[in-house]
């Protein structure tokens, strides 16, 4: 489905199954209905449908949404389509230290010296800025913008339809993780400036 922006789009699923399950959004919906508030949803979620007719589908999104959906009595989880890793950060999280693993067992702890730690990265709308210059093995990046946003990652010839895509504001972080000792580059595909946060990993 397309969704447009600033419109509700109505969806049957009374008797087509039990599960409503998101196979992927290009962008946070929201599903509501008759007694039930909006529900925010993403790729890979999956919700029980089998109490309502009519639901409706909206999103805070400028631009349309690419939403593909099926409706299933099994609960079974959407196949990956990529290599990367999304994390979502709904609330801040504390830790003492940071770890990671080697040969899949061992468990050692990163040295605070093997961190590095920049200052947030602005990005206005329909640019592109070099993220890192390399020589490190992990970079970890976070959108933190304002208003939500799109993003595309990737080398120098990342554009607006081409690279990783994450999208994220303060409200509802979006991140992702590199194993690249590489030069990695960002472009803005939104309308409004886009603010990042990056540690790197030596």
């Amino acid at each position: 489905m397309i969704l447009q922006p600033n419109t509700e789009t109505p969806i049957s699923v009374g008797g087509r199954g039990k599960y409503l399950i998101v196979r992927s959004t290009s962008a946070p919906v929201f599903i509501s209905a008759d007694g039930l508030s909006p529900q925010r949803l993403e790729s890979g979620d999956r919700i029980n449908v089998l109490e309502f007719e009519k639901m409706f589908l909206s999103h805070h999104s400028h631009k349309t949404v690419n939403f593909d959906y099926q409706i299933s009595d099994l609960e079974h989880k959407p196949a990956s389509t990529s290599g990367l890793v999304v994390q979502r950060i709904i609330e801040p999280i504390q830790f003492e230290a940071s770890v990671r693993v080697e040969d899949g067992l061992k468990v050692a702890t990163i040295p605070s010296s093997q961190m590095v730690t920049h200052p947030d990265i602005e990005i206005t709308p329909q640019t592109k800025t070099k993220l890192t210059s390399g020589g490190y093995r992990q970079v970890v990046m976070q959108v933190i913008s304002d208003e939500l946003t799109d993003l595309r990652v990737g080398d120098f010839n990342v554009s607006g339809n081409r690279g990783a895509l994450v999208i994220g504001s303060k409200a509802a972080i979006g991140s992702l993780s590199f194993n690249f000792s590489g030069e990695l580059y960002v472009y803005n595909v939104s309308s409004n400036t886009a603010r990042l946060a990056v540690l790197e990993v030596k």
